[in-house]
C-alpha cells in the first residue's frame, strides 16, 4: 500500500480513535465494565499501533535518520507497557520502583535517545548558544515544575518520577526544537505529541492535588492522542520523501523558526518573573529559578560577545586576506592580460609578416598597396608595383638543400630591405618571389636606379658556408594608374612582365606593356592545347638517322617530338618545349616520348634490325624530376625494348648545376643498362674533373660548332678538341647538323665516329625511316 494512502488512514483513524475515546467516557461513565473495558482498549491500542508503524518507517529509512523512529517506536512500546502494567500489576513491586514506572522510565528515556540521535544529525547549529538557550528555558520550566507541582507531590507521597519524566520530555522537545534546522510539518507533530503528553502529565497532577473530579478520564485521551500523532509524524515524514519544502517556503519557515527561537529564552525569563511576582509569598523556587535563568542568560550573552568579537576578528582577518588575494588576483589577471596583449600582437605580427624573412607578407603588401593607390588618387601622383624572382632558385634549393636556400633568402632579403626608401614597401609573397611598392614616383625613370640598386645585391658571387653561388633576378614592373587601377590588376600585370624577363633570358627587367597581354594569351592557349593534345593523342615521334662515319650504315635514329593540332596543323617544338617545360606538362609528354620510342625500337629490332640504336632527349625538367629512373624502368618493362640500345641525351648545362646529384642519377640508369650522352657538348660551363666521373657513352658536338669548321679556325680547334678529348675518355663522338660533304670529310678526317644532319636525312615519318632502313642505304664518304 503507497504510504500516502496509510498516512491519510492513519490520520482518520487517529480522529475516531480520540473522538471515539470521549465518546465512551461522556456515555458510558456510569457504565463502569464498558468504561473499563473501552479505556484500556483505547489506551493500549494507540501505543501499539503506533510502536508498529514507528518501526516499520525505522525498516524503510535507508539515512541516520531512521534511529529517531526507531528509538521513537520503543518509546511508544514502553508507552504500551507502562499502560499494561498499570492496568494489571500496579500492585506488584521490581525492586524499589513499580513495574509500570520503570517502563514510563524506559519511555522517557528512549524519546530523549531519540532526540538526542536527531541533534547529531543536525550539527548546524552552534553549540553553545544551543546549549544555553536549553538551560535558560529548563531553568524556567523547572522552576515552575518544583513550585506547583514537585513539592506538593513529596508532601502527599506521590512518586514524583513523572514530573521528572515530563522535564525530561520537555527538555527533549527544546533541544528537538533549537537543535532542528526548519520546522517541518513531521517535526510540529512530534513537539506536538511531546507538549501534549507533557500538559496531559502535569495538567492531571496538579487536578489530582486539588482534588477535581474527573480529571483522569480527562487525559486519558490526550495520553493515548499523544503516540498517535508520533505515528502521523512518521506516515507523513515517508509518504512525502524529501521533508524539506521549496526553496522559497523552506527560507521563508527558517526565517520565521529562528526569530521564535531567540525569543523564547526571553520569553521563559519573563514569563518566569512574571509568576514570580504574583506568587511573591513562598516564591523561593520560583526565584532560584529566575537567577538561574538570569544566570545562564548573562553568561550567554558573555559567550555571544565574546564569539562576536572572535567572529568580527576573524572577518577582518578574512577580509584583509580576500583584500590579498583579490590583489593577488588583479595582478595574476593584469599578468594574464599582458600576456594576452603580448600573444595578440604576435599573431598579429605573424599574420601579417613572414616568417622566415620578418618581410610583410602579401596580406600586408596588399592592404598597403591598397592604402597607396587611395593616397595617390587623392593627391594624382603615380607608383609603382615590382615584381622579383630570383632565377634558378629551384636548383639551389635542389642541389644543396631547403636550409641552405633558406640562408640565401635571408641574405638577399636583408639586402633588398636597405635598397628601399622608408615609404615603400617590401614583401615576400611565397619561395623566391618578392614584391616592391614604390610611393610617390613622379616619372617611370625613377624606378630604374633602384631597381640596378637591387640587381647589384646578386651582380657579385654570394658566399653562403663557404659555398659560391651565381644568383640573378628577374624583375617585372607595372604602374598605377597607367598599367592597372585594382590591387589585382597591377599585381598581375607585374608579374607577366617578370616573366617576360624570364623568357628573355632572365637577370633582367621588363615594364609591362599592353603585348604582355597578347603573349600570355597565345602562351594560355599553348598550355591548354598541350593539355588537350596529351588526351586526343597529337603528338607523333619523327626520326632523324645516326650514320657511322666508318661503314656508311645507319647505326641509331634520334626521336624528336612533334606536335600535329587538327586545328592549326603542325607547332614548331621551339614554340610548345619551353610552355612545356614551364608548366610542368613535359613530364607527361616525356613519359610519352620515351614509352612510344622505345615500342617503336622493339618492333624495328624484331623485323631484324637489332643493331638498331634509339636516341632519346631527356627535358631538363625531366632530368631533375625524383621519378626519372621509375619512368625509364617503365618504358623497358612496357615495351620489352633491349636496354642497350636505348640512349639518353642530357644537355650540358643540367648535368654540370649540380654534378653529384647528376651523377648519382646516371649511375642509376646506367645500372639498367641504358647509355648516356652529353648533348650540345661545349655550350655551357663543361668542367672536365667532373666529366671524367660522368658514367656516359657519348659526347655530341652541336650544330654551331660544326658549321664553321670550314672556316673558323677557332672552331675546328674546338671540334678536333672534343673529338680527341672524347676518344682519350674512352666515348663515342657523334656530330649534329651536318649539311656539307666538306663538314663531312673534315670530321672522317679527324675520326668522328657518328655523324646526324640534313645531308643525309631530314627528321622522317616511322613509315619512312623504316623503309629507308630496309634499304640499307648510306651516305658516300668521299
Amino acid at each position: 500500500m503507497d504510504w500516502l494512502v496509510r498516512k491519510k488512514l492513519y490520520i482518520y483513524y487517529t480522529l475516531f480513535h480520540t473522538l471515539g475515546y470521549y465518546i465512551l467516557l461522556f456515555f458510558w461513565q456510569k457504565n463502569g465494565a464498558v468504561n473499563t473495558t473501552g479505556e484500556n482498549l483505547f489506551l493500549l491500542a494507540a501505543p501499539l499501533t503506533s510502536s508498529i508503524i514507528l518501526y516499520f518507517i525505522y525498516r524503510k529509512q535507508k539515512t541516520n535518520e531512521k534511529y529517531l523512529w526507531l528509538f521513537l517506536s520503543l518509546g511508544c512500546f514502553f508507552n504500551f507497557m507502562t499502560v499494561m502494567t498499570s492496568r494489571y500489576f500496579s500492585q506488584k513491586e521490581f525492586l524499589y520502583l513499580e513495574w509500570n514506572n520503570s517502563f514510563y522510565i524506559l519511555q522517557i528515556g528512549c524519546f530523549l535517545i531519540a532526540f538526542i540521535c536527531k541533534i547529531r544529525i543536525d550539527e548546524h547549529h552552534h553549540l553553545l548558544k544551543f546549549t544555553f538557550d536549553t538551560c535558560i528555558i529548563m531553568a524556567a520550566a523547572i522552576a515552575f515544575s518544583w513550585h506547583f507541582i514537585i513539592r506538593d507531590l513529596q508532601t502527599q507521597h506521590i512518586f514524583i518520577g513523572y514530573p521528572i519524566g515530563d522535564l525530561i520530555l520537555f527538555f527533549g522537545a527544546m533541544i528537538f526544537y533549537l537543535g532542528s534546522e526548519k520546522l517541518s510539518p513531521f517535526r510540529v507533530l512530534i513537539l506536538s505529541s511531546l507538549l501534549i503528553q507533557v500538559i496531559a502529565d502535569c495538567s492531571y497532577l496538579i487536578f489530582t492535588m486539588m482534588n477535581i473530579p474527573f480529571s483522569e478520564g480527562l487525559f486519558h485521551p490526550l495520553w493515548s492522542l499523544s503516540p498517535l500523532l508520533l505515528g502521523i509524524a512518521g506516515t507523513l515524514a515517508i509518504a512525502n520523501g524529501d521533508t524539506s519544502p521549496a526553496t522559497k517556503n523552506k527560507i521563508h519557515s527558517l526565517k520565521e523558526s529562528i526569530t521564535l527561537r531567540l525569543l523564547l529564552p526571553y520569553i521563559s525569563v519573563i514569563l518566569l518573573f512574571m509568576i514570580m511576582i504574583s506568587q511573591h509569598h513562598d516564591s523561593i523556587s520560583l526565584i532560584i529559578g529566575s537567577a538561574a535563568a538570569i544566570l545562564f542568560l548573562i553568561v550567554r550573552h558573555i559567550f555571544a560577545s565574546l564569539e562576536n568579537q572572535t567572529l568580527l576578528a576573524k572577518y577582518h582577518e578574512l577580509t584583509e586576506e580576500l583584500e590579498l588575494k583579490i590583489v593577488e588576483r588583479t595582478e595574476e589577471l593584469s599578468s594574464k592580460n599582458r600576456q594576452l596583449l603580448s600573444a595578440a600582437r604576435k599573431m598579429k605580427y605573424m599574420a601579417y609578416h613572414d616568417v622566415l624573412s620578418g618581410l610583410p607578407n602579401r596580406r600586408m603588401f596588399l592592404e598597403r598597396l591598397k592604402t597607396a593607390m587611395d593616397e595617390a588618387k587623392r593627391n594624382h601622383y603615380k607608383l609603382a608595383v615590382i615584381f622579383i624572382d630570383l632565377d634558378h632558385f629551384k636548383n639551389i634549393n635542389d642541389t644543396l638543400g631547403h636550409e641552405f636556400g633558406d640562408l640565401l633568402l635571408k641574405h638577399v632579403t636583408k639586402e633588398m630591405a636597405k635598397s628601399v626608401r622608408r615609404i615603400d614597401t617590401i614583401s615576400r609573397q611565397g619561395g623566391d618571389e618578392f614584391t616592391v611598392l614604390l610611393n610617390r614616383i613622379r616619372s617611370e625613370e625613377d624606378v630604374i636606379p633602384l631597381v640596378e640598386r637591387m640587381r647589384s645585391i646578386v651582380a657579385k658571387p654570394i658566399t653562403i658556408q663557404g659555398q659560391e653561388l651565381h644568383v640573378s633576378m628577374s624583375i617585372g614592373i607595372a604602374f598605377y594608374p597607367s598599367d592597372g587601377k585594382s590591387t589585382e590588376e597591377l599585381m598581375k600585370n607585374a608579374d607577366m612582365a617578370m616573366y617576360r624577363a624570364k623568357e628573355e633570358g632572365r637577370d633582367n627587367y621588363k615594364f609591362y606593356s599592353m603585348d604582355m597581354n597578347k603573349a600570355i594569351s597565345r602562351k594560355m592557349a599553348l598550355e591548354n592545347g598541350l593539355r588537350k593534345a596529351l588526351k586526343n593523342d597529337e603528338f607523333v615521334l619523327n626520326y632523324q638517322p645516326q650514320v657511322s662515319l666508318h661503314t656508311g650504315e645507319i647505326v641509331g635514329v634520334e626521336a624528336l617530338l612533334r606536335w600535329n593540332t587538327t586545328e592549326t596543323g603542325m607547332v614548331s617544338p621551339n614554340q610548345f618545349i619551353p610552355v612545356a617545360e614551364e608548366s610542368g606538362l613535359i613530364i607527361p609528354i616525356g613519359e610519352w616520348v620515351l614509352k612510344t620510342a622505345c615500342i617503336q625500337g622493339k618492333t624495328w629490332h624484331d623485323n631484324g634490325q637489332s643493331d638498331l640504336k634509339i636516341a632519346v632527349n631527356l627535358s631538363p625538367v625531366q632530368f631533375l624530376h625524383d621519378n626519372l629512373v621509375g619512368t625509364v624502368i617503365n618504358a623497358l618493362k612496357t615495351s620489352d625494348f633491349n636496354p642497350n640500345y636505348l640512349e639518353l641525351e642530357i644537355t650540358e648545362g643540367v648535368a654540370f648545376t649540380n654534378a653529384e646529384a647528376a651523377i648519382k642519377k646516371m649511375q642509376a640508369i646506367r645500372e639498367l643498362g641504358v647509355r648516356i650522352s652529353i648533348d650540345d657538348f661545349g655550350t655551357g660551363y663543361s668542367s672536365l674533373m667532373y666529366l671524367k666521373s660522368f658514367p656516359i657513352n657519348t659526347l655530341k658536338i652541336p650544330k654551331p660548332f660544326n658549321q664553321d669548321i670550314m672556316r673558323s679556325p677557332k672552331d675546328k680547334a674546338l671540334v678536333e678538341t672534343i673529338i680527341y678529348l672524347g676518344h682519350s675518355l674512352g666515348l663515342s663522338v657523334i656530330a649534329e647538323g651536318i649539311e656539307s660533304n666538306e663538314q663531312l670529310r673534315f670530321l672522317k678526317e679527324h675520326h668522328c665516329d657518328v655523324v646526324q644532319g640534313d645531308l643525309y636525312s631530314k627528321p622522317l615519318t616511322v613509315v619512312q625511316v623504316s623503309a629507308l632502313i630496309e634499304n640499307k642505304n648510306a651516305v658516300k664518304i668521299s
